[in-house]
């Protein structure tokens, strides 16, 4: 989990919450200049602007950082209605044929935590379906122009947790069908018997849907923190900050201690909340962090939590962890050839090809990269 640089000055501004009309500040314009610059690539632009707009602040910036504040969050909502129209869309054709939807994250998120869907950046839309139910959810998608992007057939539902659907309509939008609220390679470990039963029925976008319990809501933020390679934006640290102050009241610690035990991933889940109370001083019970520091029972798994939690800068480190907890020589070996030659479609939508010519160099590069990135991995695994 490596976040991006973090200013102390955006983060105490985040402790503040929204600011209060007619406060005084006493913040220079070089410190707003600030602010707004490391806002904007941390996804807090549009909670920036609505802040200061609510406030009567906006007019103390310098009229520069004004305008990129307010073109950021005018972008952002641009774009989340196109994708709200989207995800009304899905959300009623799944209805319609008696598929059971859970929106994750993205405008749910952004209704629940800050009462409407502009309130923060998204990619693409993210849904919680059962597994059994994948092929009814991909002849909806297709039924609506979209086209899935696989490395083959059947290798996202063997190794992975989600299919990924895209549609060119003003840029691209993508829909990933996730048929579980974990990760590699713990997807497989979390109970969604238990997940789908604690449910609940809400609203979203204007239309009943489904909605996950606060504890499996805060286990999923806090275990999308410790997933992507590359850097985290504070956004995601400030939303699980935001969701456990504005939930403390009816969260039940005990359950989610319990369904982070039973699925091996407590010491994920405390790697996030900690760095998540450093920042913040979230409430947090101290007991439930030392119960959940405990590392997995047996060698490989301790060192696979630690690697996944501690190794953020490693590119490709939940590939690696997926090849190591795979139980035979035949699913490593298609699991290794599905990652380094995944189909030409993929190659030429994911790395944007213009020409198959391009194909060649492009599997040269790919491969290199994971072999090294998987070298890396290894090396830390084992020092």
């Amino acid at each position: 989990m490596t976040a991006l640089a973090v200013s102390p000055a955006l983060v105490e501004l985040l402790h503040e919450g929204d600011l209060d009309p007619g406060r005084p500040d006493g913040r220079t314009a070089g410190d707003w200049n600030r602010i707004v610059r490391d806002a904007l690539p941390h996804g807090l632009g549009p909670w920036l602007y609505r802040s200061l707009e609510r406030s009567g602040a906006l007019g103390e910036l310098p009229g520069d950082a004004a305008e990129r504040l307010r073109g950021e969050a005018l972008g952002v909502a641009a774009r989340n209605l196109m994708l709200q129209a989207e995800l009304v869309t899905l959300l009623r054709a799944c209805a319609e044929r008696g598929v059971a939807c859970v929106p994750l994250r993205g405008l749910a998120l952004a209704e629940r935590l800050y009462g409407d869907t502009a309130g923060r950046p998204m990619g693409d839309l993210d849904l919680l379906v059962r597994k059994d139910e994948l092929p009814r959810v991909s002849r909806i998608l297709r039924d609506l122009g979209f086209r899935e992007l696989t490395h083959r057939p059947g290798f996202a539902q063997a190794f992975s947790y989600t299919l990924v659907f895209a549609k060119e309509r003003h840029g691209w939008i993508l829909v990933e069908p996730h048929w579980t609220i974990a990760y590699p390679p713990f997807t497989d470990r979390l109970a969604m018997e238990g997940v789908w039963a604690r449910c609940l029925q809400r609203r979203t976008v204007g239309v009943e849907s489904w909605s996950l319990s606060r504890e499996d809501l805060l286990l999923h933020l806090c275990l999308h923190l410790m997933h992507p390679d590359g850097t985290v934006p504070l956004l995601w640290f400030y939303e699980v900050d935001r969701l456990v102050r504005r939930e403390q009241a009816d969260l039940d610690w005990s359950r989610l201690s319990s369904i982070a035990g039973s699925a091996t991933v407590g010491l994920l889940v405390s790697q996030a909340l900690g760095r998540v109370r450093e920042l913040f001083g979230t409430p947090v019970p101290e007991e439930l962090l030392a119960g959940f520091a405990r590392p997995p029972r047996g060698v490989l798994q301790g060192r696979l939590s630690r690697l996944l939690g501690e190794g953020a800068d490693l590119d490709g480190r939940e590939e690696l962890a997926v090849f190591l907890t795979l139980g035979s020589v035949r699913l490593r070996l298609r699991y290794v050839l599905g990652l380094l030659f995944p189909s030409a479609h993929f190659m030429m939508t994911r790395y944007g090809l213009t020409h198959p010519s391009q194909l060649a160099l492009a599997y040269l590069r790919r491969c290199c990269r994971l072999v090294w990135a998987g070298g890396r991995g290894i090396l830390r695994l084992i020092s």
